[in-house]
C-alpha cells in the first residue's frame, strides 16, 4: 500500500528533495506496523518521532491504513 507522509522538525534533513506541500510516497506492505515505516525512512527511535494519523498519535505497533496521510514530527524536549 502507498502511504503519503510529511515530516516536520529536522527529520526533512534526511530527504535533500523533500517538498513539503507534496511531502514524500512511501511502499508498504498492507497493515504495515508504524515501526515498519520508521525503519523504512531510517528515523530512529532516538529521533523522538511522534507519528499522527487521522488526528490520533500513533503507537510503534499501531497499523497504517491505506489512503490515510501520516504526519511525522518530533517531540520537543528540554527544560
Amino acid at each position: 500500500m502507498k502511504v503519503r507522509v510529511n515530516l516536520y522538525g529536522t527529520l526533512r534533513r534526511g530527504f535533500p528533495d523533500y517538498q513539503h506541500s507534496q511531502g514524500i510516497e512511501v511502499e508498504l506492505p498492507e497493515g504495515a506496523p508504524v515501526k515498519d515505516l520508521l525503519a523504512l525512512l531510517e528515523i530512529s527511535e532516538s529521533k523522538g518521532a511522534v507519528v499522527i494519523a487521522d488526528g490520533y498519535v500513533l503507537e510503534p505497533d499501531s497499523e497504517l491504513q491505506r489512503g490515510v496521510p501520516v504526519t511525522i514530527c518530533q517531540a520537543v524536549r528540554g527544560g
